[in-house]
């Protein structure tokens, strides 16, 4: 799975929930670190 689909599958766990009435600010906090890891990772060309 390259960059991209990553971001975007953890763009959908994120909406979903965020969306849910549940206490996910934890989960929802970390799927966001995670989002912006790999998006400047694939802005440095996936060098690190």
């Amino acid at each position: 799975m390259n960059t991209v689909e990553k971001i975007k599958v953890l763009e959908s766990r994120l909406q979903k929930l965020a969306s849910s009435e549940k206490e996910n600010y934890g989960v929802c906090r970390k799927i966001r670190r995670e989002i912006h890891n790999l998006q400047r990772k694939s802005e440095f060309g996936g060098m690190s």
